[in-house]
């Protein structure tokens, strides 16, 4: 399978072939990193929240000292939030873990709610 199949998201900026035109030549697309397909929207959070750190790093006001602190306190909230969906994946057969679960996954973006629902019709049945 080809990977820009894998994820099902088509890169817009490359359209799907993986290099971008710049000034210096052709070289990878900085949004896919080449493959021409997005990844999971969680590491597009993290790519946005790098990006942003290192434009706010050269100036040294309050500003970056306040974009590093909310960037800390994002990346924290995230850890936990992976914990707890986690945690709620130990006992998949509980209502209230799945909702757990699912909002959890809402808030990170770690798989699509689709293939999960048919994921778990499917172990529901085997």
């Amino acid at each position: 399978m080809d990977p820009s199949e894998a994820n099902g998201a088509k890169c817009l900026t490359c359209y799907g072939g993986g290099e971008t035109s710049t000034e210096m030549g052709v070289q990878a697309c900085p949004d896919c990193g080449g493959t021409g397909s997005l990844p999971p929207r969680d590491v597009l959070v993290e790519w946005r929240l790098r990006a942003i750190e290192k434009s706010y790093v050269q100036t040294q006001n309050q500003a970056s000292f306040d974009v590093g602190w909310l960037a800390f306190e994002l990346r924290r909230a995230r850890d936990v939030l992976f914990k707890v969906m986690a945690l709620a994946q130990d006992d998949a057969g509980s209502a209230e873990l799945k909702r757990i679960r699912f909002l959890a996954n809402d808030a990170l973006g770690v798989y699509d709610p689709m293939d999960a629902t048919t994921i778990l019709e499917q172990s529901a049945k085997d």
